[in-house]
């Protein structure tokens, strides 16, 4: 690896896994037909779960299982042309996942009824660059009147368009109270209309026919939970590009 090789190593997004679990704790690289993906969302579920057990609840053989199963959930994120270097091939992707380890650790909370609780935060520092690509870019963008942040994937912008629809109308709404000479109700209502329908169409994924898609996205679109255990698993692994 040279330096003009520049990348981040981070969790894989829902709907780009290069790996699946199956039940027998195998993992390979065909889904087949018990295959659990493993992508940001399970990294973030595996979180929850672990955190809710808690290190007495993980022996050190199910850990060292549990390490491998989130490092075949990472991904290779490419930099490199903006280093003035070559895209990475896909074998040395490969080459720098099999050199990437993993380590679950655990955070720690001690109560007591007498004293105060003491409590153990550990924050993870990433490599170099991790962090770096993405601060040098909006060191050199400057100030802006609103801009796309850092964490933006695709599914988080339809996510949050979804989330935003009631205030967004309610913003509209407020048109009608002091609207221009010739506006009409007939008219305010088929701008309500217009826009609650834009946002419903740009909150669905669609499939080349124009389609709703049967894919991973649009059930996180209709899971809460799953767009949280989605989001722990892209803040633990770095993934605010």
């Amino acid at each position: 690896m040279t330096e003009t090789m520049k990348y981040i190593v981070v969790g894989t997004e829902v709907d780009q896994p290069q790996a699946w679990l199956h039940p027998d704790g195998s993992i390979t690289a065909e889904q087949g037909d018990d295959g659990q993906p493993l992508n940001v969302e399970f990294i973030g579920r595996l979180m929850v779960d672990l955190s809710q057990r808690g290190p007495a609840g993980v022996s050190a053989k199910e850990l060292k299982a549990l390490e491998e199963q989130v490092r075949q959930a990472l991904m290779v994120q490419d930099f490199s042309t903006q280093g003035g270097g070559a895209s990475l091939s896909e074998p040395e992707r490969a080459q720098i996942l099999a050199g990437t380890k993993v380590r679950i650790l655990f955070e720690s909370r001690r109560r007591s009824r007498k004293k105060p609780d003491r409590n153990t935060r550990i924050l993870v520092v990433p490599s170099d660059e991790t962090l770096g690509i993405t601060d040098a870019m909006l060191r050199a963008q400057g100030h802006a009147d609103g801009f796309r942040p850092p964490l933006s994937y695709e599914l988080d912008r339809a996510l949050m368009l979804a989330n935003m629809k009631p205030e967004i109308l309610e913003i509209i709404r407020e048109f009608a109270a002091n609207p221009p000479p010739g506006w009409s109700t007939a008219l305010q209502a088929a701008l309500e209309q217009h826009v609650e329908a834009s946002i419903r169409d740009r909150s669905i994924f669609k499939d080349g026919n124009g389609q709703p898609a049967d894919d991973i996205k649009n059930q996180i679109m209709a899971s809460p939970l799953r767009a949280f255990h989605r989001s722990v698993g892209i803040y633990a692994t770095n993934m605010c590009r």
